[in-house]
């Protein structure tokens, strides 16, 4: 029996002996490839951001995350990684990856350069994940963002623990065209604004519980409107720069377009309708006693269609031969005729600049946009060595292009 308990011990003893040996072996064999790696830190690092520049964003995640893992360089560097890669997760809407890195680059180094802006980017992304609280409290403890909530104005709605303020629900309003922000100066409209806005806080906290954030289909759409915002926001600042409009320019597109702005010569008119040539009489008759169908709308020059008739192009042109009181006809439409009586007639009218300034700046001013564009495009199309493969399917009608460079 001893004997048996001898031998169970010294077989136990050699397994853990040959345990020991083979995960010694192991890490040994990591040491070496590790010491034996073509690539040092630096080389990991230059890696990681030219992927991060060539647009490769999860791309450049995997690689700093190697980058972090192996490399030797001190807290400081590795906290600068900690800091981008954090900030790449932001980029991927990872907002849970993105505070794992932030908060370890803030533990290995507390007083980085990066810190204003990350303490904004964890705040952020707190509140994205739904942590509202927590969000609050980051933004009240930390010295960057100490005293925000302050100056944000007083409190107007609460969602839980989250506060909603006047500060708050001005900016929304001031992102809003001039004339939709005129509609919320009167006290209850401004009090459906507000009701609106926190409804939509409130929608907004119960999508990110559900992780609706993190769908792809999300992430798509966000990354189009951003897009859009971001060309916007170039566009904007394009224009800035190059509008400049002398009021003489406006004055001399005026004169060159001022029939684009008279006023067209119009009529009114009656009109009785019969089915043969031996009713003429009675139409006359009717029309006379104002028996006749009135339109009341004005009818202009160049129009082709009566309401009431149909098309009828060489029967207007006629009836503007007339003077107000008189009678054209009768004409044959289809399988009826008919006859007219003009009740009022206006000549054309030819309005001067001071009265249609305002339309005349509007539509100047998007003209001049609208060539600033053209010409932006034409030229970031050039530049970039823009190539487009596209053709139309045989037998599709061709449409003539402008010239843009495009291949």
């Amino acid at each position: 029996m001893k004997s048996n308990l001898f031998i169970s011990i010294v077989v136990v003893a050699i397994l853990g002996v040959s345990a020991y040996i083979a995960v010694n072996m192991e890490n040994r064999v990591l040491d070496a490839k590790e010491s034996y790696s073509p690539w040092g830190d630096k080389e990991r690092l230059d890696y990681a951001n030219t992927l991060l520049a060539k647009g490769l964003t999860r791309e450049a995640g995997e690689a700093f995350e190697e980058y972090i893992s192996f490399a030797k360089s001190d807290k400081k560097e590795l906290a600068k990684a900690c800091y981008r890669l954090g900030s790449i997760y932001m980029d991927l809407f990872e907002y849970e990856r993105a505070l794992k890195n932030f908060y370890k680059a803030e533990m290995m180094d507390k007083e980085g350069e990066f810190h204003d802006e990350m303490n904004r980017k964890i705040v952020e992304a707190l509140e994205r994940i739904g942590m509202t609280s927590q969000a609050k409290y980051e933004l009240g403890s930390r010295a960057s963002l100490g005293g925000s909530l302050k100056k944000e104005g007083r409190v107007l709605a609460r969602i839980g623990n989250k506060e909603i303020t006047e500060n708050q629900i001005d900016r929304a309003l001031a992102m809003l065209p001039q004339w939709m922000r005129m509609r919320y100066e009167k006290d209850e409209e401004r009090r459906n604004f507000i009701r609106e806005y926190v409804a939509k806080e409130a929608l907004l906290e119960k999508a990110l519980r559900l992780g609706i954030d993190k769908t792809p289909e999300t992430r798509e759409s966000v990354e189009e409107l951003k897009k859009q915002v971001v060309i916007e926001q170039f566009l904007k600042k394009e224009m800035e720069e190059k509008l400049k409009i002398d009021p003489s320019d406006r004055e001399l597109y005026f004169k060159a377009n001022i029939d684009k702005y008279s006023e067209p010569a119009g009529i009114r008119i009656s009109f009785v309708t019969f089915e043969n040539e031996q009713e003429e009489d009675s139409a006359y008759e009717a029309l006379e006693k104002g028996e006749g169908e009135r339109i009341k709308e004005w009818i202009r020059e160049n129009q082709s269609y009566l309401t009431g008739v149909g098309e009828a192009k060489d029967v207007i042109s006629a009836l503007f031969l007339k003077d107000k009181g008189e009678t054209a006809g009768p004409f044959k439409i289809g399988e009826s005729f008919y006859l007219f009586s003009v009740n009022e007639k206006k000549r054309e009218k030819k309005k001067s600049y001071d009265e249609v300034k305002k339309q005349v700046e509007y539509e100047y001013a998007a003209m001049k946009q609208q060539e600033i564009t053209n010409a932006l495009l034409k030229e970031v199309l050039e530049s970039q060595e823009v190539e487009i493969y596209y053709e139309p399917k045989k037998g599709a009608p061709e449409t003539p292009s402008e010239n843009t460079g495009e291949k």
